[in-house]
């Protein structure tokens, strides 16, 4: 028998880290923080809380370039069922469902921290286990009645997040634990783990699930609780899957696990069968389109298969995200007509707010927009919500008294109810209304500015600019923001003849 060559390196002799919380630590803050952020940002939306959906949309706005890939997987074979395109992140999130915007977001922000890695071989040897796992776990749960598959789809996917992570970021630990793979030829990984490194990478996972809060299902499932629950069972029963299609779908261990799997789903063997190759198919494309490709191209595909699916799934190749959005006028359009479907739907308003500030920021091209209501008392008017850059300092700073003793440009555009393009040199009579509270936030860039009013009572406003970037305002795109304010205005009159706004 083959013995696991004694290494000593769980020291950090090569300056890596120590141990799991070490290890822990450098993946958080020099190894994955981009991932860390998101993964934190994410998770942190609840889906059964109130205006979860909006909130999840603004998270994932934040990112243009996760915006960018959410549409394009949201617009691929892999979603795109009804037909319909999604122009918007908050139309995605109705139409594909909260946590299968959530899962995506989560796969993108997994292949992105982790394609770069040194030891590509290694790593995309583990993601292709990981897609071609979690694929076969959604199907298993949506089989199963499960009340989210895709909260299954993402343990499933994280389940060696530690693997990957590790091999990402590992130099001579990585050396020495792939000398001590390759000596045990086969058996158990977690033996030359835990000689090389002092500790399993399962339990680097888990340690990684607990610093950014990736849920209790990849908990529970990394703690092996598969015969009390059945959730838990489809994460397990989706990787035996995916390590047995690496010896061979014909072989002993894939039988064995099949005639398994048929059990659990109480389904005849030839259906099961037909169903977890389809799904290794389906898992090659979905990698694929996760920017994946080298790891899609792993996973083990049933010959009647072919590879003419994965060729179709090559996506196209991505442009430079810009660091500002540029107007564009069929993109207005789109979310325009997708605004209007919306309102007929009678949706969430905060959902529908949410689109509004995705139409102006994304389609008109605008470097921060924000939506500010009157406060209860009507006292006060306070920012509800803002997107794009250094929106959390917008939303910070928008808080304006209004009375007609300290009128500013604001409380005077709620009094006249209309739109204004205030430009850097604006006439006289407006530019008494530019004070220093205004001028802080403005920094003395133009913007534009239009009220909101429903039952003929102003109750908030829009307002939008290009501060950071300095680029200038023109006509169409106050034309074009006027649409958008006015597209909110009908759907905030529509659904508030039901229920009122509530106050900021």
């Amino acid at each position: 028998m083959s013995e696991v060559p004694e290494s000593g390196s769980h020291a950090g002799s090569s300056g890596e880290p120590q141990g799991v919380d070490g290890w822990v630590r450098r993946l958080a803050e020099q190894g994955l923080p981009a991932f860390a952020h998101t993964a934190h940002q994410i998770s942190g939306v609840v889906a059964d809380r109130d205006s979860s959906a909006a909130e999840l949309a603004r998270v994932v706005l934040q990112d243009a370039a996760m915006t960018a890939k959410l549409l394009r997987i949201a617009n691929s074979p892999l979603y795109a069922q009804s037909g319909r395109g999604v122009s918007t992140v908050s139309r995605a999130v109705i139409m594909l469902g909260f946590e299968a915007v959530r899962g995506i977001c989560l796969s993108i922000a997994v292949v992105e921290s982790l394609v770069q890695g040194n030891r590509k071989e290694q790593l995309a040897q583990e993601m292709a286990r990981a897609f071609h796992a979690a694929v076969q776990a959604r199907t298993f749960a949506l089989l199963r009645k499960d009340r989210a598959p895709e909260e299954v789809y993402i343990a499933t996917l994280l389940y060696n997040l530690g693997e990957m992570a590790f091999w990402t970021h590992a130099d001579q630990q990585g050396d020495e634990l792939e000398a001590a793979l390759l000596a045990l030829r086969g058996r158990d990984p977690a033996e030359a783990e835990q000689q090389v490194l002092g500790f399993r990478l399962q339990e680097l996972t888990a340690g990684l699930g607990r610093e950014w809060r990736l849920g209790s299902l990849l908990s529970h499932a990394l703690e092996g609780k598969k015969d009390a629950d059945p959730r838990v069972s489809n994460v397990v029963l989706g990787h035996e899957v995916a390590r047995a299609a690496m010896q061979g779908w014909k072989s002993a261990e894939m039988k064995r696990l099949l005639a398994r799997v048929a059990e659990t789903l109480y389904l005849p063997l030839d259906k099961v069968t037909g169903l977890v190759e389809s799904n290794a198919a389906e898992a090659a494309k979905t990698a694929s389109f996760y920017g994946a490709r080298e790891a899609g191209r792993l996973i083990p595909v049933p010959a009647r298969y072919g590879t003419a699916s994965m060729d179709k799934s090559e996506p196209v190749a991505e442009e430079g995200i810009p660091e500002f959005s540029e107007p564009d006028p069929m993109l207005q359009l789109r979310i325009l007509r997708e605004l209007s479907a919306l309102i007929d739907e009678r949706p969430d308003l905060n959902l529908l707010l949410e689109m509004v500030l995705e139409g102006i920021h994304r389609g008109v091209g605008m470097d921060r927009t924000l939506f500010a209501l009157r406060t209860p008392n009507r006292k006060y008017l306070k920012a509800r919500y803002a997107l794009g850059l250094q929106k959390e300092r917008l939303q910070q700073r928008f808080v304006f008294e209004l009375d007609p003793l300290k009128a500013n440009i604001f409380s005077h555009v709620l009094e006249v109810s209309g739109a204004l393009w205030i430009p850097p040199e604006p006439e006289k009579n407006l530019k008494a209304l530019l004070g220093p509270e205004v001028a802080e936030l403005t920094a003395g860039a133009p913007f534009f500015v239009m009220s909101i009013d429903v039952g003929g009572q102003p109750i908030g406003l829009f307002y939008a600019d290009r501060q950071p970037s300095g680029r200038s305002l023109d006509e169409e795109s106050f034309t074009s923001f006027k649409h958008f304010c006015q597209q909110a205005n009908l759907a905030l009159s529509q659904t508030t003849r039901q229920r009122p706004p509530r106050g900021a």
